[in-house]
């Protein structure tokens, strides 16, 4: 009997927190939806940089490599 009550118990915290999650990705999901459709009119593409971004690639630390094709 205790046995059943602890996994009633379980199964009912496990529920919880999936609907945690779910309640959150569903809310973040439907926020960026709506701030998309207010910005753009559909078909419309816009294609947005960050100038502040660094390359995390510096082409002084790069190696050449020689190779051979083989056919």
């Amino acid at each position: 009997m205790r046995d059943i009550v602890w996994t009633i118990i379980l199964i009912w915290v496990v529920w919880k927190i999936y609907g945690a999650f779910k309640s959150v990705s569903t809310k973040k999901t439907t926020s960026s939806t709506q701030q998309y459709s207010k910005q753009n009119k559909e078909g419309e593409v816009k294609i947005e940089h960050n100038a502040q971004q660094k390359s995390h690639f510096n082409p002084n630390d790069a190696d050449y490599v020689d190779y051979e094709e083989i056919k």
